[in-house]
């Protein structure tokens, strides 16, 4: 199953160099720069898998307010467990009490924060086709050629076809859009690029996770 630490960093391409830079061209915000939007550019294409880790864990609850035993949840997640005694440790109280100060509890509501946030800025977007195209590519994953074609033939009745040029226009603006809506409520806090020695000259990127303490 897929974890956050799956998704702590990675480092910047050519190809997305040069996207953030066109990106950067339609920036009608003062406060948001190239930084803000290579973030939320990889915060967005993470979306998916933050899902993955909340319903993953979700799941897992699941079984053990059905009485899953323990030892069987922890394997189920692919984590290696060991008894400690020979009785088995089964689920006869809440999962909160299980696993509340878990780093497992703390990630999923750290995934939660992150994913409600990119929803939020998604779901704000007076404009029909900024709003279909971030839906489409963000929320749902669909490819970006995929998503173009669907805009361009015009499969939704009360949003009119647009042309490829200005489903690229668009989505850039999206992008804009939601950097400076993650920026305002400082959720590109949380993304972090480092330029530590060994690491890629453009820095890498991932997430400042929050520690069980």
């Amino acid at each position: 199953m897929k974890n956050t630490e799956s998704i702590i960093l990675s480092a910047q391409s050519d190809e997305d160099f040069s996207d953030t830079q066109k990106i950067i061209q339609v920036n009608f915000f003062d406060d948001v720069n190239a930084v803000d939007i290579r973030k939320t550019k990889w915060l967005l294409n993470k979306y998916t898998d933050l899902i993955d880790v909340i319903k993953n864990y979700e799941y897992s609850l699941q079984q053990l307010e059905n009485g899953m035993a323990v030892y069987d949840l922890l394997s189920a997640e692919g984590s290696v467990a060991k008894r400690v005694t020979g009785q088995e440790l089964t689920a006869d109280v809440t999962a909160n009490a299980v696993l509340l100060k878990d780093q497992r509890h703390v990630n999923y509501k750290f995934c939660q924060f992150l994913t409600n946030n990119i929803k939020f800025a998604i779901n704000n977007m007076r404009d029909k086709h900024e709003g279909l195209i971030a839906k489409l590519l963000f929320l749902d994953g669909m490819k970006y050629l995929k998503a173009q074609q669907y805009l361009e033939k015009g499969y939704r009745k009360d949003i009119p076809p647009i042309s490829a040029t200005t489903f690229a226009d668009k989505r850039r603006r999206v992008i804009v859009n939601i950097a400076n809506s993650l920026k305002t409520n400082r959720t590109l806090d949380f993304v972090t690029i480092d330029y530590g020695r060994g690491r890629n000259k453009e820095g890498e990127i991932g997430l400042r996770m929050p520690e069980v303490i």
